[in-house]
């Protein structure tokens, strides 16, 4: 909120120079369409450079506060009803005494500092990535890790397209990437046919691999975004990379992460159980900043028509690689 006030007046200052120099165009008689266009991007730019501007730390300390109010409200509410079920809320009278599902209790209350766009198509597969251009404009080579392929690479292809990113993907289900894929970007795509899970065993049926053998594997020590959809198995594959990062006292090595979360009763994951997981990412580092409900669950009535399914775009604020700090 601190940073309200300058912004606005940077914009309206820039706006009425914008102004001054229209009405003198106008009266020296030359063509609007030579000048305009010109005139526009400059002052484009300088917005965009005012804004760039920012104080990022002010900017995290803000969203910081933001997303500890958060987090003190739902230890209120955990500590309220303490095995409250996903979904709680069936009828009137328990509306009123819930109010909140298992999503209310981790909104999406950290900002990102730059713009959020979504990648890839429209529905499910398209990912929020937090801060696109800063991707972008690196330098630095990207890493990328997409566990879930199934056959829908309009995401993967469109970072490809847009950034220096390098891909790594896995998924036990197909054989290979999506036929979004195009030939000239194709040389910058790995892809291996296996499953995502807390320990490695090459000799399952499909063969399955932690997240940090993966990284060792293939020589990373650290991953720029992390796109993860293995319907349920989240939860393991995370909680063992996070033990092992912590039993070797380093940073959760992943930037920002794309997940889609599951929540179905068959895995006999409990509220309790969910949120003591979703509270040891945040331990890590990890701040929810952007979600999506997946409704096409819902409205082909999977499983019980709940809305179980849930998208994250994560951010990691104690991340000293993070490029979105920079």
């Amino acid at each position: 909120m601190r940073l309200a006030k300058p912004a606005q007046f940077a914009v309206f200052g820039g706006a009425a120079v914008f102004l001054i120099l229209l009405f003198a165009q106008i009266s020296s008689n030359k063509p609007l369409g030579d000048w305009v266009p010109q005139s526009a991007k400059e002052f484009s730019n300088s917005i965009k450079g005012s804004l760039a501007r920012g104080n990022i730390k002010t900017m995290m300390e803000t969203s910081e506060k933001l997303w500890q109010k958060t987090v003190d409200q739902r230890h209120a509410f955990r500590a309220k009803f303490p095995d409250m079920d996903f979904f709680p809320a069936v009828n009137g009278p328990t509306y009123f005494t819930y109010l909140a599902s298992i999503w209310d209790l981790v909104p999406a209350s950290y900002n990102c500092p730059w713009e959020v766009e979504r990648i890839g198509r429209m529905g499910d597969g398209g990912k929020w990535v937090c801060g696109m251009s800063r991707y972008e404009k690196s330098s630095r080579p990207c890493i990328l890790y997409s566990f879930g392929v199934q056959n829908e690479s309009t995401f993967e292809q469109e970072m490809l397209e847009r950034t220096n990113c390098e891909i790594w993907g896995y998924d036990f289900s197909v054989e290979g990437w999506g036929p979004q894929i195009q030939p000239d970007v194709r040389s910058r795509t790995h892809f291996m046919k296996a499953a995502i899970s807390s320990d490695t065993d090459i000799n399952s049926d499909p063969p399955a691999y932690s997240i940090q053998d993966l990284m060792s594997q293939n020589g990373h020590d650290y991953i720029d975004i992390l796109k993860i959809d293995i319907e349920y198995a989240e939860f393991n594959a995370l909680s063992s990379l996070n033990k092992h990062t912590q039993g070797l006292e380093i940073e959760m090595p992943i930037g920002q992460m794309l997940i889609e979360l599951h929540l179905f009763n068959y895995q006999q994951i409990t509220t309790p159980i969910f949120l003591d997981w979703w509270e040891s990412m945040e331990y890590r580092g990890m701040r929810p900043a952007w979600t999506e409900p997946n409704l096409l669950a819902v409205s082909v009535h999977l499983e019980d028509g709940m809305p179980r399914l849930a998208e994250y775009t994560m951010v990691n604020v104690q991340d000293p690689k993070n490029i979105l700090w920079k």
